[in-house]
C-alpha cells in the first residue's frame, strides 16, 4: 500500500504559505525550556515554570499544521510515510539515546528500591505512553510517596507523539470534506480546529476541577493547545509591514505575549488549578508572538529572542529537555547530599554541554545521515529495534529486582527470628549490641508494602458501599468459631499501616478486625480541604470523605466493638468547617461528634499517635546512601513528631473510654528518629511504616494496650 494518501486535487481556497525562518519562534522554544529547567532546578525563582510545555504544544501545533496545510495546499493529500518518517529520525534517535543512558545511570547510582518502578515507566516512556502512566499514577494515593523517575518528563514528549500520530490524518479528513462539500478548504479546517480546540478546553476545565492531578497529563486536556496554535496557522498574521503601525502593532503583541508567558511563570505555583482556565494564559502568550510574526519594532522582544544565544538555546532545546530532569534526579545520589547552589548550576552547564553534543552527534545526523535514502518501512523497523533494545535493558533491571527481592525475603525470614530484631532491640533487658545499626538487607520490597493484607482476610459479609466502592474488609483470626472480640480499625493509610501490628495481637487473642479505610481521608465530620499543602479541589473527594466517615461512625455505633483503633495522617489533611477556628479546635469536635458515639455505646476507641515524619532523612535512599552509617538516616524527634491533631483531639474528647497510644519511642528511643531499627528498615516510602517493622512492635503495643486498658 502507497504511503502517499492524496484527493483527486487541492480543495478551493487552498494556500500555499510562504516558507521563512522564524528566528522568534527559535527564540520562543529558548524560553520555554529554559522556564521548564529553571523551574526544576530553583522552584521557588519560578515556580510557574511548568508552563514552558504549554509554549512548546502551542508551537507544535503552529508549525505542524503550517507544515500539513503547505503540502495539502500544493497535492491535495498528505505523504503520510514521509510525515511520520521525519518525525520518527527527529525525535527517536535523541530520546532513546537519554532514556538508555538514564537507565544506565540509575542501574548505577540510584537505590535498588527505585529501580523496578523506574525500569516500568522507561518502557512507558520508551513507546510514548507515560502520560497515561503518570496519570494513573496521579489517581492512586500510595503512588504519591514514589520517587520521581529519571524519564518522568517524557509525559510531554508521549503527548507530543500522539498529536503527531493523529493531526495529518484530521487535517486530511478535513480537506476530504471540504472537497467532498465544495466549501473552501480553510474555513473548513479553521472550523474544525475551532470545534476540537473548544471541546478539549472543556474537558481540559471540567477535569482539572475534578481530577486535577489526571488532567495535567491525560492527552485529551492538552488538544486544545495545540490546535489553538493550528488556528494561527490559517489565520492572517498581524500587519507586518516593517514600518508605521503595523510594525508598533507587531512590537506591542510580542512584548504583550511574552508578558503573558512570563507572568504565568512567576505567579502561578502548584496550588494553581493547572492546566484549566489558568493554562489560557500562557497559551495566549504564545498564540500572540506567533501570530505578531517575525518583523518587529528594534524595541519588540524579538530582537532577544533572534539573538545568538537565544537561538543557541532554541536549537538544542529539545535535547536539553532531555538532559536536564535525568541529571536533576541522580545528583543527590551522585552526590550523596542534596545539591546546593552550585552543584545546581554546575548540573544546568553540564545539561547545556549534554544538549549541545546530542544535537551534533545524534539529533542532526538523525535527520539527515541516520538511514538516509532508506524506505519507511526500513526506518520503522530500525525504530522498533532500538525501542526493543531500551525495553531489553528496563526488562533486564526488572529481572534483577524479582531476583533480588526473592533473596531479601529468605535474609529477613532468617533475621527476624532473632530476639533483637526489629523493635525487640529497644528492649533494655535483651541487651542486643547494636539497635541502631544497619538493616539487614540492603532493599525494601514490595512485600513489606503496608497495605498487604494477609489471607485470613476478605469483604465483609455485609460491605459498606461508598461510591460504588467497599469500604469494610474482614479479618478472622478466630478461625471461624465466634471470636473473642471485635475489633475495628478506621482511619486514612497511616491507620492501615499499623494493620500487622494489630494482626498479631489479633492472632493472639482469637479477634475479628474490621478494616475500613480511605487513603487521605480523616475520621471528621468536616471536609477535608488539602492534603500535603495541595488544596482538595475536588468537590467529589470532600463529599466521598464525609460520606464515608458517617457511615463508618453509624456501623461502629450500631455494631458496638469491644475496640476501635484509628489513626490518621492529620499533620497533613487540613479540614475546614467555616468558623475559622484553629486546626486543633476543629480536629477537636470534628473528632468527638465521631466518636463519642463509639465511647457511649460501650466501645474502646484507641487514637494510635502518628508515626514519625520521615523530613527526607529517614528512609530507604539515605540508607542506601549511608550503608556504614545508618544513625547518618535520623532526625530530632521535636522535629519529626508535630503535635497530631487526631491525638489532641483524642485527649480533649473528655471520655475515659476515648484514649491515645503513644509508641514514638519504637521509634525515637533516644529522642531521635530511625530509619534503621534492630536491623529492619522502619520505613517502606517516605512516610509509610514497613509492615516488618510494625509487626515487630505487636508486644509493645500489645503491652501498651493492656497499661491503657487497666488504668
Amino acid at each position: 500500500m502507497s504511503n502517499a494518501v492524496r484527493t483527486m486535487a487541492p480543495p478551493r481556497g487552498a494556500t500555499t504559505p510562504a516558507k521563512e525562518v522564524r528566528r522568534d519562534v527559535q527564540g520562543l522554544r529558548a524560553i520555554a525550556v529554559l522556564l521548564v529547567v529553571i523551574a526544576h532546578l530553583w522552584p521557588a525563582w519560578l515556580p510557574g515554570g511548568y508552563v514552558g510545555v504549554d509554549v512548546f504544544f502551542v508551537i507544535s501545533g503552529f508549525l505542524m499544521t503550517k507544515h500539513l496545510l503547505s503540502e495539502l495546499g500544493r497535492t491535495g493529500g498528505v505523504r503520510l510515510g514521509a510525515f511520520y518518517l521525519r518525525r520518527i529520525k527527529r525525535l527517536l534517535p535523541a530520546a532513546l539515546t537519554v532514556a538508555l543512558v538514564s537507565l544506565a545511570a540509575a542501574w548505577v547510582f540510584l537505590p535498588f528500591p527505585r529501580w523496578a518502578s523506574l525500569a516500568w515507566e522507561t518502557i512507558a516512556a520508551t513507546v510514548y505512553i507515560e502520560n497515561w502512566v503518570l496519570a494513573d499514577k496521579s489517581l492512586d494515593y500510595s503512588a504519591d510517596n514514589a520517587a520521581p523517575s529519571t524519564v518522568q518528563h517524557y509525559w510531554s514528549l508521549s503527548v507530543e507523539e500522539q498529536f503527531y500520530l493523529v493531526w495529518p490524518l484530521f487535517l486530511l479528513g478535513l480537506f476530504l470534506l471540504a472537497a467532498r462539500w465544495r466549501l473552501p478548504s480553510v474555513r473548513v479546517v479553521r472550523g474544525g480546529l475551532a470545534a476540537v480546540g473548544v471541546l478539549s478546553l472543556i474537558v481540559c476545565i471540567h477535569l482539572t476541577y475534578t481530577s486535577p492531578s489526571e488532567a495535567y497529563f491525560v492527552t485529551q486536556t492538552r488538544v486544545w493547545e495545540f490546535a489553538a496554535g493550528g488556528l494561527v496557522a490559517t489565520v492572517l498574521t498581524l500587519p507586518r509591514s516593517r514600518t508605521g503601525a503595523g510594525l508598533l502593532i507587531s512590537g506591542a503583541a510580542q512584548w504583550a505575549g511574552l508578558g503573558l508567558i512570563l507572568f504565568a511563570a512567576v505567579r502561578f505555583n502548584d496550588d494553581t488549578l493547572f492546566p484549566g482556565a489558568a493554562a489560557l494564559v500562557p497559551v495566549m502568550g504564545t498564540l500572540l508572538v506567533l501570530v505578531s510574526g517575525p518583523h518587529s519594532p528594534g524595541w519588540s522582544p524579538n530582537t532577544l529572542l533572534a539573538a545568538p544565544p537565544a537561538q543557541f538555546i532554541g536549537d538544542i532545546s529539545y535535547s536539553l529537555y532531555l538532559w536536564h530532569w535525568p541529571l536533576i534526579v541522580l545528583a543527590p545520589s551522585v552526590l550523596n547530599r542534596d545539591p546546593a547552589l552550585g552543584d545546581q548550576v554546575l548540573l544546568l552547564a553540564v545539561a547545556v554541554a549534554l544538549a549541545a553534543l546530542t544535537k551534533s552527534l545524534v539529533e542532526d545526523p538523525g535527520r539527515s545521515v541516520l538511514l538516509a535514502g532508506a524506505s519507511f518501512g526500513r526506518v520503522l523497523g530500525a525504530t522498533a529495534a532500538s525501542m526493543a533494545v531500551v525495553t531489553v535493558v528496563a526488562a533486564a533491571m526488572i529481572v534483577s529486582v524479582d531476583s533480588a527481592e526473592r533473596n531479601h525475603s529468605a535474609v529477613l525470614k532468617d533475621a527476624s527470628r532473632s530476639s533483637c530484631f526489629g523493635a525487640g532491640s529497644l528492649q533494655p533487658d535483651r541487651l542486643c549490641p547494636e539497635p541502631l545499626g544497619p538493616p539487614a538487607t540492603e532493599v525494601v520490597t514490595a512485600a513489606e508494602s503496608y497495605e498487604k493484607s494477609p489471607s485470613e482476610c476478605g469483604r465483609a459479609a455485609d460491605p459498606l458501599w461508598i461510591k460504588k466502592a467497599n469500604r469494610l474488609i474482614e479479618c478472622d483470626f478466630a478461625g471461624g468459631a465466634d471470636p473473642a472480640a471485635t475489633v475495628w480499625l478506621v482511619g486514612d493509610s497511616h491507620a492501615e499501616q499499623w494493620q500487622a501490628a494489630i494482626f498479631e495481637l489479633a492472632r493472639q487473642n482469637r479477634w475479628m478486625v474490621k478494616k475500613s479505610v480511605v487513603d487521605g481521608c480523616p475520621v471528621v465530620d468536616v471536609p477535608r480541604v488539602a492534603f500535603k499543602g495541595k488544596p482538595t479541589t475536588s468537590e467529589a473527594y470532600r463529599k466521598k470523605c464525609l460520606k464515608w466517615s458517617g457511615a463508618v461512625s453509624e456501623r461502629i455505633t450500631a455494631e458496638k466493638p469491644e475496640l476501635v483503633f484509628v489513626s490518621s495522617f492529620g499533620v497533613v489533611e487540613k479540614i475546614d468547617d467555616g468558623s475559622g477556628r484553629s486546626q486543633p479546635e476543629q480536629y477537636s469536635d470534628g473528632f468527638a461528634r465521631r466518636a463519642l458515639p463509639w465511647a457511649e455505646a460501650g466501645s474502646e476507641v484507641f487514637v494510635l499517635r502518628d508515626t514519625p515524619l520521615t523530613l527526607d532523612r529517614t528512609t530507604t535512599e539515605c540508607l542506601a546512601q549511608n550503608p556504614t552509617a545508618p544513625r547518618a538516616c535520623s532526625n530530632d524527634g521535636a522535629d519529626a513528631l508535630p503535635a497530631d491533631p487526631l491525638a489532641e483531639a483524642a485527649k480533649a474528647a473528655g471520655s475515659d473510654r476515648i484514649k491515645v497510644l503513644d509508641l514514638s519511642d519504637q521509634f525515637c528511643p533516644d529522642g531521635r528518629c530511625y530509619a534503621s531499627i534492630g536491623g529492619a528498615h522502619v520505613y517502606y516510602d517516605d512516610n509509610h511504616v514497613t509492615s516488618t517493622y510494625m509487626r515487630s512492635l505487636a508486644p509493645a503495643l500489645a503491652a501498651d494496650l493492656k497499661a491503657s486498658r487497666a488504668g
